[in-house]
């Protein structure tokens, strides 16, 4: 189908994309950018029965086979024929997208398009990581290393999930104040000479059930690992290059503690969300601090690699 594109959110990903420090585009020369998109139908393929003309949708940024082992079993976000809109295909930093019918989900009437568009990747990232990896559960305790703008997000959904206490992990104050408006009950900032040791001390001198990290750094995730109690995981999130050195492997037997990774999410994941923010579960309406014409999307990259002042989200619209 071809989507009349009405958002599309600019992330850190694109970032990496567009400057070359880190993430690569398969095989291609040049690539349109964006994955996290919200827009109209305005054309159907051959074959299309379940979606009209004028219907609103968020489009999944991963489109995936459907029929491989790792589809089967549920787990789509590693499917072995994945393409990546902004990667392997031409993404939504552009006026029209196409994308197959498998990549859709509905976008409710109340439903603004930018808060469809960051629903895909910005909300679905810390979603998966939180409650499908890590399978975080109410009353357990979880740290939240670096609140930029997924940790904002892994931090609402906690509070959503009914954990407690939140305790929100990052070297800036104004994100360590946001995130207490979001639901931190605790912030930890990274200057503390002991990291680990003061999200302890937040909650009460245990260690935390959950610790994950967005920040991507070797100095995170060991924080985050070492802030774990008995039988916790630690989810890591933030994409870095970084190696990072573990404890002896007694630590793991005695303890029980996990490290585990979490990358993507399904197409469920994305429903599901879209779900709770229709239905008022969760809102989003603050999380989009910056607005801007595709004519601009150069100066938003920018922005956002030279962090020429504070963001939370930055959407497109074309």
């Amino acid at each position: 189908m071809l989507i009349r594109v009405e958002a599309a959110g600019i992330c850190g990903t694109d970032v990496s994309i567009a400057y070359g420090s880190g993430i690569r585009t398969a095989d291609r020369e040049a690539v349109t950018l964006g994955h996290e998109t919200a827009g109209v139908i305005t054309e159907l393929g051959s074959g299309v029965e379940k979606w009209q003309v004028g219907d609103r949708v968020v489009v999944s940024p991963i489109i995936t086979c459907g029929h491989c082992k790792y589809c089967a079993a549920g787990a789509s976000e590693n499917c072995e024929a994945s393409v990546v809109f902004g990667l392997g295909r031409d993404g939504s930093l552009a006026e029209f997208v196409a994308a197959p019918e498998t990549a859709l989900v509905r976008l409710p009437g109340p439903l603004s398009a930018p808060v469809g568009a960051i629903i895909t990747d910005a909300v679905a990232t810390p979603y998966h990581a939180l409650l499908e990896r890590a399978r975080l559960v109410p009353g357990e305790s979880v740290a939240v290393f670096g609140v930029g703008g997924l940790g904002q997000h892994a931090v609402q959904i906690a509070k959503l999930a009914g954990a407690s206490p939140i305790i929100a992990v990052d070297p800036r104050g104004d994100q360590r104040e946001l995130a207490q408006q979001h639901g931190a009950d605790e912030v930890v900032d990274t200057g503390e000479p002991d990291v680990a040791a003061a999200v302890r001390r937040a909650n009460g001198g245990r260690g935390v059930d959950v610790a994950a990290d967005f920040a991507g750094r070797a100095v995170s995730t060991e924080a985050a690992f070492a802030s774990l109690t008995k039988l916790g995981r630690a989810v890591i999130v933030g994409l870095g290059s970084e190696s990072i050195t573990l404890p002896p492997s007694v630590t793991f037997a005695m303890r029980q503690v996990s490290l585990m990774g979490s990358g993507g999410f399904s197409k469920n994941t994305i429903e599901r969300i879209v779900g709770l923010v229709a239905t008022g579960r969760l809102t989003l309406d603050s999380s989009i601090s910056h607005t801007v014409p595709l004519e601009a999307v150069d100066d938003a990259l920018r922005m956002l690699r030279d962090k020429r002042e504070p963001v939370r989200r930055v959407v497109a619209k074309p």
